[in-house]
C-alpha cells in the first residue's frame, strides 16, 4: 500500500497522475522494525503512460523492497497536473 501510494504520488508530481494498471514488488530482504525510507521516481513516460519505480529501505539504507508500476492518465486529465518528477517520504 505504501509503495502504491508513493509511486502514484511520484507519477502525479511528474505530471502523469493516473490509475494503477499494475504494481510489481520484489522482496529483496527482510524489513527490520524501525525507521524506513521510501523513494520513487518516474522512469519513463509514453503519452498518457508512466512507468514509475521505487524502493523501500530499512534504517541502515539497505533496499528491502523494489517496486515498479504503470500508471495511465485519463484523457480528461491530460495537461492538468504539476511538473516535478521525484517523490520521497522519510
Amino acid at each position: 500500500m505504501l509503495l502504491d501510494q508513493l509511486l502514484g504520488e511520484a507519477a502525479g508530481a511528474g505530471g502523469n497522475a493516473g490509475m494503477t494498471v499494475y504494481l510489481t514488488t520484489t522482496f529483496k530482504r527482510i524489513t527490520k522494525l524501525g525507521h524506513i525510507r521510501l523513494e520513487a521516481w518516474t522512469a519513463s513516460v509514453d503519452g498518457r503512460k508512466a512507468i514509475v519505480r521505487g524502493h523501500l529501505a530499512d534504517g541502515s539504507g539497505a533496499t528491502c523492497i523494489e517496486a515498479e508500476a504503470l500508471f495511465i492518465m485519463p484523457r480528461s486529465h491530460v495537461g492538468t497536473v504539476n511538473e516535478s518528477s521525484r517523490g520521497e517520504i522519510s
